[in-house]
């Protein structure tokens, strides 16, 4: 506990840029950029066009600049310097004369994009599965299923009925139908975990043995409002949103199910090396995930409070 520290889901919020044509030759840009632990990441965008800034504005969270590009060609490419100084993605939205746009994704290892070249994979599906991955908390939450759902084809339908109530959430806050404060939501999150550990060592008499469908989808909706967070720092384009949204969710989807194909693996694996693991080693990773999940809930609540 002394070790641990406070730990959000969905913390690396992606830097954004926005280009639309003006005209021929002429593109206006908007370029924000994240705070990551109180200081800006000093990120700027170079094009194969003459950049003019007409505007920087900074906040709480984030830098804003404004500015132009004036081309001798049409813009042709997009890099991002100093991703790889970071651990952020960068997302690129490129909106032509007539309103059709195009997504992309850089980050540190590929921070520069050809834009003849397309998108060869949806860009809000690789966010869902990033996301879900760097959300420590959704990710030890799929990992106590493996411990209560006996059965991969079970607990595939439980994964999934997570992944369907999450989706209501999510998208009920995406379209501002419904708004919560994320401090509350963090803080219950944390204690879902510690409710799922609990229900772990507590073996069959537990409740979520019983009704594991409706376990999970309660659990589910509560997440959902976790990842609106995230999605909500990322942000839908205006044309598309729909399906941006259902692009994330199945990106969740793919995440999940790869922490417990990697987990069932793991386990295949020590079966087959012919180890049997006593009922206190099993059980150790359930109590380390329901103390640092204890430990996230006190200190979520505190920051409530304050």
């Amino acid at each position: 506990m002394l070790l641990t520290q406070t730990s959000w889901a969905h913390e690396m919020r992606p830097a954004i840029l926005t280009v639309k044509q003006s005209d021929d030759f002429t593109y206006q840009a908007l370029f924000k950029q994240p705070q990551v632990q109180g200081r800006f990441l000093d990120l700027s965008v170079i094009t194969n066009c003459d950049s003019t800034l007409v505007k920087s504005t900074t906040n709480a969270s984030a830098l804003e600049e404004t500015f132009s590009l004036t081309c001798d060609d049409a813009l042709a490419t997009i890099e991002v310097v100093g991703l790889e100084r970071t651990l952020i993605d960068t997302i690129i939205t490129v909106e032509d004369r007539s309103g059709s746009t195009e997504n992309y994704l850089v980050n540190g290892r590929v921070p520069k994009v050809n834009l003849g070249g397309g998108t060869a994979t949806p860009v809000y599906l690789i966010l869902g599965v990033e996301h879900l991955f760097f959300g420590i908390d959704h990710v030890l939450f799929v990992l106590l299923l493996v411990y209560l759902v006996s059965g991969w084809r079970n607990l595939i339908k439980v994964v999934t009925s997570f992944t369907v109530a999450h989706s209501i959430t999510l998208g009920l806050s995406a379209f501002n139908i419904l708004s919560v404060s994320q401090q509350p939501v963090e803080a219950l999150i944390a204690l879902s975990i510690v409710l799922l550990a609990a229900e772990a060592l507590r073996g069959e008499e537990g409740l979520i043995y019983r009704k594991p469908w409706l376990i999970t989808f309660a659990f589910g909706l509560l997440h959902g409002l976790g990842f609106a967070g995230a999605l909500a720092e990322i942000g839908l384009p205006q044309a598309g949103a729909a399906m941006a949204l259902l692009l994330f969710n199945v990106g969740i989807e793919i995440g999940q199910l790869a922490i417990i194909a990697a987990a069932l693996a793991l386990t295949f694996l020590v079966s087959r090396a012919g180890l049997r693991p006593t009922g206190a080693i099993i059980a150790l990773p359930v109590y380390l995930i329901g103390g640092v999940s204890f430990f996230w809930f006190i200190d979520r609540s505190l920051q409530v409070l304050v």
